[in-house]
């Protein structure tokens, strides 16, 4: 065998080597990447479902403070819920939780020097492409899909 084609043979091997080793990075990055995206989505999902669930205690929390206080009715302050795992946790996390932020507003009395009767309770996704929910003192749960907290209080669909 002459030095020509031994050369000419181990350039064609490495070359096929090199092929091998790209095709085969082609293949991992793309199943990584469809990896990647199926836990963010599942991750997507469970902030959703823990937002719900927050806006739920925080509803019946603010339902057992009204009767434990008719002369106030409810109130705008987190920290002045009966405490749970889940408020204690918004507490020391700032209101904040797995991708969304809590907010409790518009405590106001229809009449002056009465208990208020009016609250809203809103969950602003911190992740675009994430729903906002939002409730009020009729304890119903709705979303709005664009993330709006503005849309969910005006015209969100009940959950």
């Amino acid at each position: 065998m002459s030095t020509h084609t031994f050369r000419s043979e181990r350039v064609k091997r490495s070359n096929g080597k090199r092929l091998a080793l790209i095709v085969g990075l082609v293949a991992v990055s793309g199943v990584a990447y469809f990896a990647f995206k199926t836990l963010r989505g599942l991750m997507m999902l469970g902030y959703v479902d823990s937002a719900i669930l927050r806006l739920r205690v925080i509803s019946a929390a603010e339902a057992e403070f009204s009767k434990v206080h008719p002369a106030l009715g409810y109130t705008c302050m987190l920290s002045q819920l009966p405490r749970s795992d889940v408020i204690a946790r918004l507490l020391a996390k700032y209101r904040v939780d797995n991708g969304y932020v809590f907010e409790i507003a518009g405590c106001q009395s229809p009449v002056p020097e009465k208990p208020n009767s009016i609250y809203y309770i809103t969950a602003r996704p911190l992740h675009s492409e994430q729903p906002a929910f939002c409730s009020d003192q009729s304890g119903v749960v709705k979303s709005d899909a664009t993330g709006s907290v503005q849309n969910c209080l005006a015209r969100g669909v009940p959950l």
